[in-house]
C-alpha cells in the first residue's frame, strides 16, 4: 500500500506510525482505542512533541474539520468507522521510519497516553475544540490547515501551565 506524503520536505513520522503506537499502548493494557481517540491522541502528542522538543512528531498535515483536528490519512483508513474500536494496526508505507529508536518522541507518546489515554472520543475532541485551541483558531478558514507555529505555540502555553 503507498501513503501519500503532504510534503517530503517535513520531518517527522508518518501519522500510521504514531497511531500505531498508541494502538499498541492500547493493546498492552487490553484496550482498543475507537478513530476518534486516536486521531485526538495523535495530534495532542504532535502538540506537545513540537512544544517540549521542538519538532514535528509527523510531517503529515493536520486539518481543522468539524469535528476536530484530523490527519486526512487517518480519516482515509478509518473514516467510516465511528466508534467502533480498532482491532489491528495500520498498514505502513515501505521505507517509512518507525519509532524505536527515539526515546524523546516514545517519551511524550507515553505521556500523552498516560494523561489522556484514558478519556474517551469525545472527552479528547472536547480539549481539541477548546476556545483558543489551533482548531478555534483555523476552523472555516479556507485551507482548513492548522499550522505546526499555532500548535506548537498553544501546546508551549499548555505545558508551561501544568
Amino acid at each position: 500500500m503507498t501513503i501519500a506524503i503532504d510534503d517530503p520536505t517535513r520531518t517527522g513520522y508518518a501519522a500510521e506510525v504514531v497511531a500505531n503506537a498508541f494502538l499498541e499502548l492500547a493493546r498492552t493494557e487490553g484496550r482498543k482505542l475507537t478513530q476518534m481517540q486516536v486521531h485526538k491522541l495523535v495530534y495532542i502528542a504532535h502538540g506537545y512533541t513540537l512544544a517540549l522538543l521542538g519538532r514535528p512528531l509527523m510531517y503529515n498535515a493536520v486539518h481543522a474539520w468539524q469535528r476536530g483536528p484530523v490527519v486526512r490519512q487517518l480519516w482515509q483508513h478509518w473514516g467510516e468507522r465511528g466508534r467502533v474500536p480498532i482491532a489491528e494496526p495500520l498498514p505502513i508505507a515501505t521505507g517509512e521510519p518507525e519509532l524505536n529508536g527515539d526515546r524523546e518522541a516514545m517519551d511524550v507518546i507515553r505521556s500523552v497516553w498516560n494523561g489522556y489515554g484514558g478519556m474517551d472520543g469525545g472527552a479528547l475532541s472536547g480539549l481539541t475544540h477548546r476556545a483558543g485551541s489551533p482548531w478555534s483558531q483555523t476552523y472555516g478558514l479556507q485551507d482548513n490547515l492548522i499550522p505546526d507555529e499555532i500548535t506548537r505555540e498553544y501546546y508551549t502555553r499548555l505545558a508551561r501551565s501544568a
